[in-house]
């Protein structure tokens, strides 16, 4: 059954902490940051390290940047020009390595724990700072389940360098209705705190709804992905987990999931760049019926978006220049996006094969100027304000 609504406006009463305005960190510690927008994925390795190496530059090749994997493939991953999640079974091991791994650019991070609950956060605190003593430059990793609405405690007993979470907003089981709303807690958070943001996303779900998936967060603030199930890059192998080979080649393959993160992956590298530099705003919607959690544009606010399906995050750089991210939320059809503006701005396209921007042209419409976009399903687009 699904919860009321009276439900769900007591669960943001729990959690109001995190719908305050966002405050500046006070702890003066130096902030990490993610060093690509990242897209984390698993390859399943062989067993020959000519082959793990030759299935680590395939996985660069595809648009993927990190991998999650452990210490015995960061050598073949670094020479292929990936970044590895690292994670143990033991992470004992992984923070005995982390002194001697604390300059290596190809190391994303140490992967501790999931989905664990509030018992366990006195014990991740003490991990963290171990970790961070071993190696101040990388982040240990625990992922929030978002249904549990414990992360607030999370952040504040843990004071983790990342906030990952995971909350499968397709499957009805997990709450869908509150998709929007946890999006915007957990960005609250991360700019209360300072925090960069990692999701861990479903993977079993059509093209539309992947890109869905990751484009909606990115308005959100998110700057790093990973996936459940993970089982995305293949490698042909025996029972003994030996590289079959054709022709005197191991045999390499993507999921169906794989191909359209792949596709988004390709994309994210234009977009990166700017993004990374950004600091997050706000999110408007232009649905009638607001989802629980989300926001429509103020009525003297500088632009109005309208149009059925959308919302569109608002970013400034360090300059105040103002940029814009549109997503058509709607997976089943293309949808017409309208931004009006009170004033007449230059406006911008970030072309996501050539990561150059590409002049847009605005309609006058009375005393407004218009622009219209048309959006395919899940999809988004990078704008930037010329004044």
């Amino acid at each position: 059954m699904r919860p009321s609504r009276l439900f769900l406006c007591a669960l943001v009463l729990t959690l109001a902490p995190t719908l305050r305005a966002a405050e500046p960190p006070k702890d003066g510690k130096p902030k990490y940051r993610f060093p690509e927008l990242m897209v984390i994925v698993y390859a399943d390795f062989p067993n020959e390290p000519e082959h793990q190496l030759a299935l680590a530059k395939y996985t660069a090749s595809k648009g993927f940047n990190c991998v999650e994997a452990e210490l015995d493939k960061l050598e073949v991953c670094r020479k292929a020009g990936l970044k590895v999640r690292l994670g143990s079974i033991d992470y004992n091991n992984l923070l005995k390595a982390a002194p001697k791994l604390k300059d290596d650019p190809a190391v994303f991070g140490y992967y501790v724990s999931d989905r664990r609950q509030r018992d366990a956060y006195p014990g991740f605190a003490k991990v963290a700072r171990a970790f961070e003593a071993a190696d101040p430059n990388h982040p240990t990793l625990f992922i929030n389940r978002a249904e549990y609405n414990q992360f607030p405690e999370f952040v504040d007993v843990v004071k983790p360098m990342v906030l990952d979470y995971y909350h499968y907003h397709w499957w009805h089981k997990n709450h869908p209705e509150r998709y929007y709303l946890y999006l915007k807690m957990f960005r609250d958070l991360s700019v209360k705190h300072d925090i960069p943001q990692m999701r861990c996303l479903g993977s079993n779900n059509p093209p539309e709804k992947l890109r869905q998936s990751m484009y909606v967060p990115l308005a959100y603030g998110v700057q790093a992905f990973h996936f459940w199930p993970p089982w995305f890059v293949q490698c042909k192998m025996d029972k003994d987990r030996n590289a079959v080979l054709e022709d005197g080649k191991p045999v390499f393959g993507l999921s169906d999931q794989a191909k359209t993160v792949s596709e988004v992956a390709f994309e994210l590298k234009a977009l990166g760049p700017v993004l990374l530099k950004l600091r997050h705003e706000a999110v408007y919607h232009t649905d009638k019926t607001l989802p629980i959690g989300a926001e429509k544009a103020p009525a003297d606010l500088w632009f109005q978006p309208e149009g059925e399906s959308h919302l569109v995050g608002v970013f400034t750089d360090d300059k105040k220049a103002r940029y814009l991210l549109p997503v058509n939320h709607s997976v089943e059809k293309p949808k017409e996006l309208a931004l009006r503006f009170k004033e007449k701005f230059g406006l911008e396209r970030l072309d996501r094969k050539t990561a150059k921007w590409v002049p847009l042209a605005l309609e006058k419409s009375n005393a407004e100027w218009v622009l219209k976009l048309t959006l395919a399903p899940g999809d988004g687009e990078l704008l930037r304000v010329k004044e």
